[in-house]
């Protein structure tokens, strides 16, 4: 299955459950790179696209007010991310992440993390900030 050209929350894939537990993938595609990251109440992270890179990020705890919008159209779009969700971001899509709670997450990409080829993938924006975030909430999260 091809992956989405849009952020969508991906679903889990139950690979087996018994008396003992279970066990859920939660990337199912070639990647390069797994990190934690916490993010603590009121950041904001992200303001960025990449070009060629994707990620997938599992909410292990907290949540995340995610917006995202096309870079052609300039169309922005909203998806309220929850400890358990995970939700894949495609390249050339600018994504910005704001946590309202101290949040931790399972990021997996396709490229590594290291500094040179990170940064080399990355184009950074202004999309959602400290001015604006109220505005962007208000418009897109409670909308």
């Amino acid at each position: 299955m091809p992956l989405p050209r849009k952020s969508t929350l991906f679903p889990n894939i139950q690979r087996d459950s018994d008396g003992r537990g279970e066990i859920v993938s939660i990337v199912d595609e070639t990647i390069q790179n797994v990190s934690i990251i916490t993010c603590n109440p009121g950041s904001i992270r992200s303001n960025h696209y990449h070009h060629r890179d994707f990620h997938f990020m599992y909410v292990l705890e907290g949540e995340i007010d995610y917006f995202y919008k096309d870079i052609d159209t300039g169309e922005v779009q909203y998806l309220k991310v929850r400890a358990g969700d995970n939700i894949f971001t495609p390249d050339n899509e600018v994504h910005t992440t704001y946590f309202p709670v101290r949040t931790k997450l399972i990021v997996s990409s396709k490229y590594p993390r290291d500094q040179a080829t990170y940064e080399a993938d990355t184009v950074r924006v202004d999309f959602v900030n400290p001015a604006n975030l109220q505005e962007m909430l208000a418009k897109y999260a409670n909308g």
